[in-house]
């Protein structure tokens, strides 16, 4: 898929087989409903939690935060150039599902390691305190998804370097004198944003676990697999968008050159 289709061949299939649990689960909650395990307002409310949920992880990958960069004007011979705005895009949430996914892998250590040693009282209650719902697992949770989103976001943004670039092209952000001036604003910047970001994706991870318990649903209501399923929809979405541009390119640059054959 990844060498011959559209999109990431991994994502897609993990894609499919989150968005495969779903339609079961929906019949399941409306069988509930039916035989009056579960009211309607439960269920209409759960519905909506969901779309609103979507929605959100929607908006917040997508969200960025623009700084306006100028370049200067340079004149070489007769022509000018430079002298153009643009902006640098920074992504509120630049580290995606992967923070979600290194705090649930680090959680699920101890549990593993505690199946070597089902006598061990000690190992026991450790469990019982990192198990999914218990009030230590949630914090510990909550505080690695942050850790690792900032992280990640200084493991792919550098503010010196992107600094560097700028200065060596002529770019500089308005108000600010380039060089370190310039990475620190960018790295304020960052700090700002991944905060929010971070914060929201930890509670989206959270939230959908005391939901399910509270509403008995019959299926896991993930907030980690609305979240690949928002990311990998996007990015498949983008990929689709980039095929299609540049067939569309290829098609007036074979009608240029069919041209050039008949002259």
């Amino acid at each position: 898929i990844t060498e011959h289709g559209i999109g990431n061949g991994i994502s897609l299939i993990i894609f499919a087989g989150i968005i495969a649990r779903y339609p079961a689960g929906f019949a399941q909650m409306f069988q509930m409903v039916r035989v009056g395990a579960m009211s309607i307002f439960t269920a209409v409310l759960v519905l909506i939690v969901m779309v609103a949920v979507t929605a959100s992880v929607v908006l917040i990958t997508e969200g960025i935060r623009k700084i306006p960069v100028q370049y200067a004007k340079r004149i070489v011979g007769r022509k000018v150039y430079g002298g153009q705005s643009t902006h640098i895009p920074l992504k509120v949430n630049t580290a995606g599902v992967i923070p979600i996914i290194f705090a649930s892998s680090i959680l699920m250590f101890p549990r593993t390691i505690a199946t070597f040693f089902k006598d061990s009282d000690f190992m026991n209650s450790l469990v019982g305190y990192l198990s999914p719902g218990a009030a230590l697992y949630t914090v510990l949770y909550v505080s690695l998804i942050i850790f690792f989103a900032y992280f990640y976001t200084a493991m792919v943004l550098n503010p010196i370097e992107m600094a560097e670039n700028m200065k060596k092209y002529g770019g500089f952000i308005p108000g600010r004198k380039p060089g370190k001036k310039t990475s620190d604003y960018i790295n304020n910047v960052l700090t700002r944003i991944t905060l929010p970001g971070a914060a929201f994706f930890a509670f989206i991870a959270v939230m959908p676990e005391f939901m399910s318990k509270w509403a008995n649903l019959p299926f896991y209501f993930g907030g980690t697999g609305l979240i690949i399923i928002v990311g990998v929809a996007l990015d498949t979405l983008q990929q689709i968008e980039s095929h299609l541009v540049m067939r569309h390119y290829e098609g007036f640059m074979k009608k240029g050159k069919l041209r050039g054959r008949r002259r």
